[in-house]
């Protein structure tokens, strides 16, 4: 983990400045340092803000087994001039829309119902996903787990949901819009993680 923060500073003001096509290279090789840590996480960098800095999201990508590589490599995150480390996707309060593969999907094109288990205090959700079909399954699968990190946060998803069914939306009675889940994880009970 020193190792990987020793090679970021370095780079630092690369990864500030990105533009053109220099850019996937700098993701590329960012992405291959990350993978050293641990295979499964990944990034999302978000655009410079008015105070000149950069948010850099490490992530699991959904991965429970790697939530621990994502938390000690935050914490041992330098001071930056240039990024704010954030742990995790977090929670948004404004909607997002996900493009994946051939598909793109908004929080409006998701609802569900849920239930909370007894033994383990986990919500097992059923997803109703508006154009679900089984020839782009993993697409809207892969998807909906992105939409559902920026609905909950990225750590209430791999802590909090336990089994998830995906299915057709077809105005089916009963459904909620997903977005409010977000209540349900707001208390202080269920958390984001906040390292």
């Amino acid at each position: 983990m020193t190792a990987f923060w020793e090679w970021f500073v370095v780079n630092e003001q690369a990864y500030l400045k990105l533009e053109g096509t220099g850019e996937v290279k700098l993701f590329n090789q960012l992405e291959k340092k990350l993978q050293k840590v641990n295979k499964h996480l990944a990034f999302e960098m978000g655009d410079i803000r008015k105070d000149g800095k950069r948010e850099f999201i490490i992530s699991a990508d959904g991965m429970v087994e790697a939530f621990d590589d994502v938390i000690e490599l935050v914490k041992h995150a330098p001071t930056l001039s240039a990024f704010d480390i954030t742990a995790f996707r977090q929670q948004q309060a404004e909607e997002v829309t996900v493009e994946y593969g051939d598909i793109e999907l908004g929080w409006d094109d998701l609802f569900c119902t849920y239930e909370k288990e007894e033994t383990n205090g986990e919500l097992n959700l059923i997803l109703y996903i508006k154009g679900f079909n089984e020839e782009n399954e993993d697409e809207f699968v892969s998807a909906s787990f992105i939409l559902l990190d920026t609905i909950i946060g990225e750590y209430n998803v791999g802590m909090h949901i336990g089994e998830i069914e995906f299915t057709n939306y077809k105005g089916q009675p009963n459904v909620r819009p997903v977005k409010e889940l977000q209540s349900l994880f707001s208390t202080d009970e269920l958390t984001q993680c906040g390292t």
